[in-house]
């Protein structure tokens, strides 16, 4: 446990002043020393003694269990008695500017230097009073060290050179969650290509702006025209049109404001994400935000004003500030006058971020309403926490800060030009790394050296038995503090399976394929909307899409259910595999699409299909698929998925969540466990040795949605295996 981060229950526990200065003086007295207030002077020759005062607030109040200590130096804590006096040891170590600091939770830090042994030393600690004031402006934290400003870049260079490249800094200028808030299609850029597509080509906001119009295609609903009767509609202004008239103004925001746009000036919580523009658009979740947040009341909905409680100040200023400074943060003896540092532990816990990443949400569209005998605490649409909290890593040596915000090792403190010699109130004290954290917020793709590929071992085994080859793939989350995958409940893993042999590409002829989540253009059902004979399919819906080089592939619904291991409700041994809602399709076949007439669409080999198989069209599996790659639609190939199924009141699958009343599955990889599948190919007599190979892909985004969106999607290669097979 790092000492400048305990817990206040801790520190009462551990270091009260009078046993804390008791173990000493006793230590003192076995070496036959005076335990006076006298100056003493060790092997060193440095100067030691002990340094008496009381700390109050700024009425002149004594305050009672203040934490007193010599600033960098949490051994000598010591906790003031019931009459705000306290005790401690001081022993002179040489360098920079010693000083006492003073610090409770609720009041900004404060401290001296300059301090002797014959003089009491006396603080006074000054409240951060409540309520939070919604008059506070928040400040620019800067994009650099520069002279003239006087923002967070000035002394923290590198946390805001970090900061903006982080994805918290795109939080409300994500444009992603601009569409889908808005309702448009970033694609149909003219009002032809929008009209011919069903959307509807009409004025509404330049995101980030106050009051610019521009001209979109609003098409597939959004946050706003589906909450909100009085707008939207074929014969409404669009939601965001800034000349709607105020009694059509909406006024239901589906809460993502909350938590992807925090630092909107003013009342915090239930706010229009279009009222972010300028510093709450640009910056997104910024400096001046976090460190506004003076608790987290896991009771409360997530978000800004609600779960995150902020405490911005109201005491006024002096010289060029308005309202007196204060920063929570997880050190004590941060008493830099410019900062009001004030000391919150849950800086340093994982509760902090489960301020926005821990989300049980009611049905939110008109009418809509949720099972309650299902889900009685509402709909678990972000779990990362709770995930987190059930797994092997809730230590407090590896909260989410631990690989989110990982440790500065070449850093003295937060100051970039902070060193051990010049340490002092203004510059600040020496750190251990785990207390000057990289402001990174790491998400799965970012950076070089990406977490999500240390997040899963992946093994293939493998066995011939007459014609058949058997294979199991093992998927294993070994390096996630939560399931994989997390967060965002449209993000997916796809495990896509394949082997071949001396005489080429093996066929799939049981075992578990790639569901819908895997991406499909279109899905069929033979003796429903589709129609085969020999190598021809009469298929509507896939025909006015369907191009040379597509891929048709046939699953027939096999009435097993996967007993996945899976997260949250779908983790109940009690639950049946059939409530976990995932049953397996076994591969019948799969051809190449080498004409399109009409509505009908010719293959490259007949596949024998039967009433009720599943059909779905979709793109061909490269013999080398890169990082990066557009993501490809694969429903079909052996394999599966590992995701969060959302479902609408109509049961649409893969809706963004703000539609969601249900899920139908949840089979993400919990930390530390495994998945397991297993696949049967046919192997010609010909054959007698080859491979079989497993690769896993991140796709951040499905498909589904991103053709609707106009959104690019692409996939991530994050762990593959392979093994040899022979007779």
């Amino acid at each position: 446990m790092r000492m400048a981060a305990l817990s206040l229950v801790a520190l009462v526990g551990c270091a009260t002043q009078k046993s804390a200065q008791t173990s000493h003086d006793a230590t003192l007295a076995s070496d036959g020393v005076d335990t006076g207030t006298s100056t003493q002077r060790g092997d060193t020759g440095m100067a030691s003694f002990e340094v008496t005062g009381t700390i109050t607030d700024q009425d002149g109040t004594a305050v009672p269990e203040a934490i007193v200590m010599v600033g960098g130096q949490p051994d000598t804590m010591a906790l003031t008695d019931e009459d705000g006096n306290y005790a401690l040891w001081y022993t002179e170590i040489g360098m920079g500017e010693p000083a006492i600091v003073a610090a409770k939770q609720g009041y900004r830090a404060t401290a001296r230097e300059f301090f002797s042994p014959d003089t009491p030393l006396d603080l006074r600690l000054k409240l951060v009073g409540p309520p939070d004031n919604e008059d506070y402006v928040y400040q620019d934290p800067g994009d650099g060290f520069n002279e003239a400003e006087e923002d967070c870049s000035h002394c923290h260079t590198n946390f805001v050179l970090d900061f903006n490249k982080s994805k918290h800094v795109e939080s409300a200028r994500n444009p992603l969650l601009q569409d889908l808030y808005a309702g448009v299609n970033r694609a149909l850029d003219n009002e032809d290509d929008c009209l011919n597509a069903g959307g509807a080509w009409m004025q509404g906001l330049e995101p980030g702006s106050a009051a610019t119009a521009v001209l979109k295609c609003y098409l597939g609903g959004g946050v706003l025209p589906d909450l909100n009767h009085a707008c939207g509609d074929s014969d409404q202004l669009a939601c965001d049109d800034p000349s709607l008239p105020e009694p059509e103004w909406p006024s239901d925001f589906g809460a993502c404001a909350d938590c992807h746009a925090p630092g909107i000036d003013g009342k915090a919580g239930g706010r229009d994400l279009h009222d972010a523009h300028g510093l709450s658009y640009e910056k997104g979740i910024h400096c001046d935000v976090c460190h506004k947040v003076r608790d987290v009341d896991m009771s409360q909905p997530p978000g800004i004003g609600q779960r995150l409680i902020l405490g911005r100040p109201s005491e006024p200023g002096k010289n060029t500030f308005i309202w007196d400074p204060v920063y929570f943060g997880p050190l004590l003896d941060v008493p830099n006058v410019a900062m009001g540092g004030s000391i919150q532990p849950k800086f340093d816990e994982a509760v902090f971020c489960a301020g926005c990443h821990e989300q049980n949400q009611q049905a939110l569209l008109p009418g809509d309403a949720l099972d309650p005998a299902l889900w009685p605490e509402g709909l678990p649409i972000h779990s990362t926490y709770s995930e987190w909290e059930d797994g092997p890593y809730n230590q407090e040596a590896t909260p989410c800060q631990f690989c989110h915000m990982p440790g500065d090792t070449e850093a003295t403190n937060s100051v970039d030009i902070a060193t051990p010699e010049a340490q002092s109130i203004t510059f600040g004290f020496p750190r251990h790394p785990s207390d000057t954290r990289r402001h990174t917020f790491r998400g799965p793709l970012q950076g070089e050296s990406r977490l999500i590929d240390t997040a899963l071992y992946i093994s293939v085994a493998a066995q011939r038995s007459g014609d058949v080859l058997e294979a199991t793939v093992s998927v294993a989350n070994i390096g996630c503090g939560h399931a994989i995958p997390t967060g965002e409940p449209m993000r997916a893993l796809v495990l896509v399976v394949e082997a071949d042999g001396d005489c080429g590409a093996l066929s799939a002829s049981e075992g578990m394929t790639i569901p819908d989540t895997g991406g499909t253009l279109a899905h069929g059902i033979e003796g429903f909307d589709v129609s085969s004979t020999a190598s021809a399919i009469s298929w509507p819906a896939a025909a006015a899409i369907a191009e040379p080089g597509h891929v048709i592939r046939v699953v027939r619904p096999s009435g097993v259910f996967s007993d996945y291991a899976g997260i949250g409700v779908f983790g109940d041994p009690d639950l049946s595999a059939e409530d976990k809602g995932m049953e397996i399709s076994d591969p019948i076949g799969q051809a190449t699409v080498t004409e399109v007439d009409g509505d009908t669409i010719y293959l490259s080999t007949s596949i024998s299909s039967e009433a009720g198989d599943h059909l779905y069209l979709g793109d061909a599996w490269p013999e080398m698929a890169e990082d990066g790659d557009a993501a490809r639609h694969l429903a079909g190939l052996p394999g599966t998925t590992f995701s969060k199924v959302l479902l609408d009141s109509e049961g649409s699958r893969h809706v963004p969540h703000y539609r969601a009343t249900d899920i139908a599955s949840d089979n993400r990889i919990a930390p530390g466990t495994n998945a397991l599948t297993h696949h049967s190919f046919s192997v010609p007599s010909s054959c007698s040795t080859g491979e079989v190979r497993a690769t896993v892909i991140y796709r951040p985004i499905p498909l589904s949605l991103a053709r609707a969106r106009g959104w690019d999607a692409t996939d991530a290669i994050i762990a593959t295996a392979a093994t040899d097979w022979s007779d």
